[in-house]
């Protein structure tokens, strides 16, 4: 009986350590800022966004935050956004050494 307990309990744990994609949608590797956040820092590349549909500005901002994240960004400051038909972002990228 205590091994059964054990074991329903390790599983528990288990499954409480387990993310789901709404939880893995907080951790990012790349950080929103504003330009005065990031004058120390080196901008090096232009990212951009689209997305349609309920959650369009979500999906645009997704798209350049990862485009930011393959290149090695630390930073993402936010230039233009346009709410339409399809929603289309525009970014620079910062790398800071900090």
């Amino acid at each position: 009986m205590l091994k059964f307990i054990m074991v329903l309990l390790a599983c528990n744990f288990l499954i409480g350590c387990a993310n789901s994609d709404e939880q893995q949608q907080f951790y990012r590797r790349i950080n929103e800022a504003y330009d005065f956040e990031v004058t120390h820092c080196d901008s090096f590349a232009m990212a951009r966004g689209k997305g349609k549909g309920e959650f369009a500005l979500r999906d645009a901002k997704m798209q350049a935050m990862n485009y930011g994240e393959e290149i090695g960004g630390t930073h993402i400051v936010w230039l233009q956004i346009d709410e339409g038909e399809e929603t289309k972002v525009v970014a620079v990228i910062y790398k800071c050494l900090q």
